[in-house]
């Protein structure tokens, strides 16, 4: 029997990124309902002239999501011919969108989050003179603040903001109200956020069910909000949750 046989699963992935996750889950047996609680938009930053002129100034630009790479790509993906910089990647999806775009990772930390990022700066594996990191509006700055304090320079460029698709907020009701759901995963705090958002605007008790996530920060953000977390992988990919969910259905 498959690990997910009979098992219904929410996914609220952005559209567009979810598909890899629903086809993991279908294989495995499961039901996945697709209700995309964040989506992307380009923003505009005020800094963003400046850093387009100085584009040829880092030695390193750091990727930290594939959302990261492919929002530099549009507003920088002219420029390249004037970039001398090592490409950085945090997670083997971000190495891989980079290098869809022809740009060769150099450095990818041993584990996939900011904090180990840091924590590699600090032990000095990773020492930027100066660097770039695109990133979105919702995005902490643990990783261009480490490098400050190990004395370099680094800059922030927010290629893109997080907000909530709201023609969602009805299809998640309709789900948790309808059908007998299993699990609901989050892989980002954004989309934890936005559904407490639409509980407690529609004054829905929070779904007895189990939940999944990937991250650290994710998670610290569902249990801040009373979720219990019964699945989080400590490698934080699509695979690891999958396999973890498989894992906690057997026991």
């Amino acid at each position: 029997m498959k690990p997910l046989a009979g098992k219904r699963i929410v996914v609220t992935r952005p559209r567009g990124q979810a598909a890899p996750f629903i086809g993991k889950i279908e294989e495995a047996g499961g039901t996945a309902y697709a209700v995309p609680l964040i989506a992307f938009r380009p923003s505009q930053d005020r800094q963003e002239e400046a850093i387009l002129a100085a584009l040829h100034t880092y030695d390193w630009i750091l990727f930290t999501s594939k959302n990261g790479v492919d929002f530099f790509m549009q507003k920088a993906g002219h420029l390249l011919h004037k970039i001398g910089a090592k490409w950085a990647a945090i997670g083997t999806q971000t190495a891989r969108a980079a290098e869809a775009y022809g740009l060769s990772v150099s450095y990818m930390p041993g584990r996939f989050s900011a904090e180990d990022m840091a924590e590699e700066i600090r032990n000095g594996l990773f020492l930027p003179k100066k660097m770039l990191v695109p990133k979105s509006s919702m995005a902490r700055s643990v990783i261009a603040d480490t490098v400050r304090q190990s004395g370099g320079q680094a800059d922030e460029w927010i290629v893109y903001e997080t907000y909530f698709p709201a023609d969602e907020k009805e299809h998640l009701l309709e789900v948790i109200r309808m059908e007998k759901i299993d699990m609901i995963t989050f892989t980002s705090p954004s989309a934890v956020r936005h559904f407490m958002q639409i509980l407690k605007q529609s004054q829905e008790p929070l779904p007895d069910t189990d939940y999944g996530v990937i991250g650290r920060v994710t998670k610290k953000e569902a249990l801040s909000n009373g979720i219990r977390v019964a699945v989080c992988p400590a490698v934080f990919t699509i695979d690891a949750l999958v396999e973890e969910m498989g894992q906690f259905y057997k026991e």
